[in-house]
């Protein structure tokens, strides 16, 4: 049997002797590492102001049958009667700082003989699967109507802003657009390196007031601009990087209306009541601006090479070797995990070879 397979290897090795003769077995001094963020040890502070433009109907929640004793509302100084629409414009505004600690993942290929690196598949969840808020507030414009239950008159023409609680952002991601710019390593007199790079991203957002979408996947194109440092360790890489970066854009709303959301409005002749009205329209466009900062923690663990059978860290004769001697058969060498060791496995050991 052993003489068997030593000849089954020595009939492959020839056949294939004039295609590895072809191969170039440069050494490769770049390193690949899948790399995962530290939840625990990393934090974003995310300054997000949100406005959306929208206009609709102010009207008491009076309800003959359900709310008899709620408010009406009714056009113009002296009302008339009835339960009565009075048209608004007015905006959503949201603004204030989240912090959050992030989750995510990346690879980083490193080149510490070029002195290089890079980041592919960049993947951030920068709210670490969590919803976060901030305060709300509606600058509404009227026209001038009276409230019955309680009784005020509402002068028009005058922006009043109205606190309506909190909005969610419900997320909040940074995922890469494209592959990153090569960034540069400097290596550090007490070891490992200090590095800069460009990741360029779309930073997706959702967010809602009032039951409805003021930010639905918007997506902010931008470039992350990363500065840090990293080290070798016996299980790979740990990294420490920073990021910030800010942006502002306008995207048009094609599914904006909310229909009868609870608004309480100060009254203002006299002043110190509340009105109690249902409010309906249609959000237009959403500008977000946004100002980010993050301190990412983590660590990496080298890529397996498929094909480094030997686990020498590349793959050349030794793995083919291995390969050939099992050909044919299962075990070391089933690069692909079918189950048999054969042409296939052949092409990936030597599509990775040096």
């Amino acid at each position: 049997m052993k003489n068997s397979m030593s000849g089954r290897a020595s009939s492959f090795a020839s056949t294939f002797a004039a295609t590895t003769s072809l191969l170039v077995c440069a050494v490769a001094s770049a390193q690949s590492f899948n790399c995962a963020v530290d939840s625990k040890g990393s934090t974003v502070v995310q300054t997000t102001t949100i406005t959306a433009p929208f206009a609709g109907t102010l009207i008491g929640n009076y309800d003959a049958v359900n709310n008899p004793t709620g408010t009406q509302t009714r056009p113009g100084l002296f009302g008339g009667s009835g339960n009565i629409p009075i048209p608004y414009t007015a905006s959503f505004v949201l603004d204030g700082e989240l912090n959050a600690n992030p989750l995510g993942s990346f690879v980083a290929d490193i080149d510490e003989e070029g002195l290089q690196i890079s980041f592919t598949g960049l993947s951030v969840d920068l709210l670490g699967a969590s919803i976060a808020t901030l305060p709300a507030t509606v600058n509404i414009n009227y026209t001038t109507f009276r409230t019955f239950s309680p009784n005020s008159l509402f002068p028009g023409g005058v922006t009043i802003p109205v606190p309506i609680g909190d909005a969610t952002i419900s997320e909040l991601q940074a995922f890469q657009s494209s592959k990153a710019t090569i960034g540069v390593l400097t290596p550090l007199k007490a070891g490992g390196y200090s590095f800069v790079a460009a990741v360029p991203v779309d930073l997706v957002l959702s967010a809602e007031v009032l039951g409805a979408p003021v930010a639905e996947k918007s997506i902010i194109p931008g470039v992350l601009p990363i500065t840090g440092t990293l080290q070798f360790t016996a299980e790979g890489i740990a990294f420490s990087f920073s990021i910030s970066g800010s942006d502002s854009q306008t995207q048009p709303v094609t599914d904006g209306a909310f229909a009868d959301q609870p608004l309480a409005l100060p009254t203002v002749f006299p002043t110190g009541g509340t009105a109690n009205l249902l409010i309906s329209g249609t959000v237009t466009e959403v500008s977000t601006a946004t100002n980010l900062t993050a301190t990412i923690v983590g660590a990496g663990i080298e890529q397996t090479i498929p094909g480094d059978l030997d686990g020498d860290g590349s793959v050349g004769g030794g793995d083919l070797t291995i390969l050939l001697s099992n050909w044919g058969a299962s075990g070391d060498g089933d690069i692909d995990g079918d189950g048999m060791i054969g042409g296939a496995d052949l092409s990936i050991l030597l599509s990775n070879w040096g």
